[in-house]
């Protein structure tokens, strides 16, 4: 099919075009979740905002629909595209800070490991991921979960403004004064609006070093842990982040105070950060440990830099694992779905897996609900079901694990899910992202954004809102 595309009208600009039958090409269509494999006609490497409104009109030009990968973290694969055109922002990736105005400068292709240790030489921050080699252009369109959110907020609670390139090459700036329609709809409305090749975005003061904590309980304790944790959240300071992780306990670099029988065994692991002065951070912390007196089995803790916690589980979603997983969140906690994640744990397909059962709340939580499109400042207990595993033999078992304790969870559950843990499977599409935000208000403010534009609906590749509907 390549053959058949014409790209002459690229010539003269700094696009760097990858095509089929070349180990570069099978290198930059490689995504992290190793269950894609996916052949685009052609891949286009830009080095400049031209460079992508050039391929943006070309590709309208020539009926060639567009996917767009930062660093190719989607776990449904919405990077990478069968056929078509992807526009591979990888070389624009600079991470540049003003700590005079703390703002920082982000390039579309920057990994959140750029923008982490690029606010951390002038002791600032921006609320993002927890995994340092995701691409941070994703993550913040699709609202930015992370340690910090509950202090600063979602990613998107910081971003100030963007360069976007449109659907028919134009390329315009987006803020709260210019394009405020499409800068409400980038917050929180994934990559359906156009190409984004700089975010600008607010910093916050913050010291290069935090207190953590990392406790372990076995599954006969489990029920016993979380209900301390669920009284406890209901009215935690913003600065403690306390979340869980329902997994094999990790036998890698950086976990080696993981007892050995503990290893690669389903456990409940209990992490809490404190997002502020480690001083405080050690008291608070130490005073919830207390809580779980008796039921915790191995634990470690103390200061670390905020840069090294970011890169902490790096390994744990190492790329080239398959992947699969389906998210929601909670109307509430009762016993009844502790005791659905913990018969869940007993079942775990492969030590890998994983799931995550968080606390909003917060900073979140203060934004207006229509203040942004991410509709779920509301919804306090988002969980994500995660199959993780290497062999293919295991697709079927690994899916039907996930969606049997989705189908459990789901009677307990808002109907909605965060886009950026979404895996593409949910009830109604896209609309679980969106449709029940703040009476489904955001859903058509959404579509009807789309319809202005992008109305062929060229950026399909996503979380996608189509025109039509």
């Amino acid at each position: 099919m390549t053959s058949t595309l014409d790209t002459s009208a690229l010539d003269g600009t700094d696009n760097h075009l990858v095509r089929p039958g070349t180990q570069e090409y099978d290198e930059a269509r490689t995504l992290w979740n190793g269950m894609i494999d996916r052949r685009p006609a052609l891949i286009v490497q830009p080095a400049s905002t031209e460079d992508v409104a050039a391929a943006v009109r070309w590709a309208a030009e020539a009926g060639q629909p567009v996917a767009v990968k930062g660093g190719g973290h989607s776990a449904p694969g919405y990077s990478m595209c069968d056929d078509g055109v992807v526009i591979d922002l990888s070389r624009i990736d600079h991470a540049d800070v003003d700590p005079v105005t703390c703002t920082a400068r982000l390039g579309g292709g920057a990994l959140l490991g750029d923008l982490d240790r690029a606010t951390a030489e002038h002791e600032l921050v921006v609320p993002a991921g927890a995994v340092s080699h995701t691409g941070a252009g994703g993550l913040i369109l699709g609202g930015g979960f992370g340690h910090l959110m509950r202090k600063h907020g979602l990613s998107i609670d910081s971003l100030v403004g963007a360069t976007v390139v449109l659907a028919d090459g134009r390329v315009v700036d987006a803020d709260e004064q210019t394009e405020p329609d499409l800068f409400w709809a980038l917050r929180g409305g994934s990559g359906n609006f156009g190409i984004v090749t700089e975010f600008r975005l607010r910093c916050h003061p913050f010291g290069r070093e935090v207190y953590v904590c990392a406790p372990i309980v076995e599954l006969q304790h489990a029920r016993a842990a979380l209900e301390i944790w669920r009284r406890e959240m209901v009215d935690a300071p913003d600065e403690l982040t306390w979340n869980n992780f329902f997994r094999g306990a990790p036998a890698i670099e950086g976990f080696e105070w993981v007892p050995e029988h503990l290893r690669e065994q389903p456990v409940l692991m209990m992490p809490m950060i404190w997002a502020g002065d480690p001083a405080d951070g050690r008291r608070e912390i130490e005073a919830r440990l207390a809580l779980l007196d008796g039921l915790v089995s191995a634990s470690t803790g103390g200061v670390m830099p905020f840069v090294e916690l970011q890169s902490l589980f790096d390994e744990v979603f190492a790329h080239g694992r398959r992947h699969y997983a389906k998210a929601g969140f909670l109307t509430g906690l009762p016993d009844e779905v502790l005791d659905v994640l913990i018969e869940a744990m007993h079942r775990l397909p492969h030590h890998a897996s994983q799931i995550e059962l968080m606390r909003l709340g917060g900073a979140v939580a203060r934004v207006p609900a229509e203040a942004t499109a991410f509709p779920h400042r509301t919804a306090d207990w988002p969980f994500n079901l995660i199959g993780l595993w290497d062999d293919p033999a295991q697709d079927p078992e690994v899916r039907q694990w996930v969606r049997d304790l989705y189908a459990a969870l789901e009677p307990h559950a808002t109907g909605g899910a965060y886009v950026n843990y979404a895996g593409g499977e949910e009830a109604g599409g896209s609309r679980s992202a969106y449709g029940d935000g703040v009476g489904g208000r955001t859903w058509d403010r959404l579509v009807a954004l789309k319809r202005r534009y992008d109305p062929t609906n060229l950026f399909r590749f996503n979380a996608n809102l189509a025109p039509a509907e």
